[in-house]
């Protein structure tokens, strides 16, 4: 049987959302059918937006040996709830001989799969880091996609609510939904959680728009992995 190793702590309750929608995913009537998970939370990993905006300690050397952890736990593959640390996935990739699944490139598959008429009306939610790096634009263009980014001014905006998560402030935030509301105004039909603390708020907006949940889809391809192995 298939064992989920979940590569964690970036942050602590974003791992607790990952591990919980796998479980809520998983068809399970009773304990023995769920699907074996090992989890290394591991929140001293430094960060990762800074470590590319401003140079800062980089975080891969404790990825690496989280990484291997789970390899030498056991883990059949390795999934990592962080968009960010994906700056870093070839070399974690290539240090670990277990499949590393990648959080963004997995987005953009399921989401062209069901919704690329949505194409260049999807903006996207996710730290200054990985909007600088462009994962997510060149996922999305692989795919034919076009994403939109939030403007300079507004992305201070989006950093702030997702700092605010990873301090325990889960809830409504006004700015931040605000933001979203005026991006909808002007045509946005869906916004995408390309930070795994942004699907946190998901529940707090009102908004007449779609939101697409990365830590949700990674959760569903990673289900699937590990019944596909049972």
């Amino acid at each position: 049987m298939a064992i989920i190793g979940i590569l964690g702590g970036m942050g602590p309750m974003a791992t607790a959302d990952l591990f919980t929608k796998i479980i809520q995913l998983t068809p399970a009537n009773c304990d023995q059918e769920h699907i074996r998970i090992i989890i290394d939370n591991h929140p001293q990993i430094p960060s990762r937006a800074d470590a590319i905006l401003r140079g800062t300690e980089s975080p891969l050397t404790h990825l690496l040996e989280s990484a291997k952890l789970l390899e030498n736990a056991g883990a059949t593959f390795i999934i990592m709830p962080c968009n960010t640390a994906h700056y870093w996935h070839g070399e974690i990739q290539a240090a670990v001989k277990v499949p590393l699944l990648h959080i963004i490139q997995n987005a953009a598959t399921q989401i062209k799969a069901e919704h690329h008429d949505l194409s260049g009306r999807i903006m996207l939610l996710a730290t200054d880091g990985t909007v600088k790096t462009k994962m997510y634009q060149d996922a999305f263009s692989a795919q034919g996609m076009e994403l939109l980014v939030p403007e300079e001014s507004d992305q201070t905006i989006v950093d702030q609510a997702i700092i605010q998560v990873k301090a325990g402030q889960i809830g409504q935030h006004n700015q931040f939904s605000q933001l979203l509301d005026k991006y909808a105004a002007a045509g946005v039909k869906a916004f995408i959680g390309g930070c795994t603390e942004v699907p946190l708020l998901f529940p707090y907006l009102k908004g007449d728009y779609q939101t697409f949940d990365s830590t949700l889809l990674l959760a569903k391809a990673a289900v699937a992995k590990a019944l596909e192995a049972r």
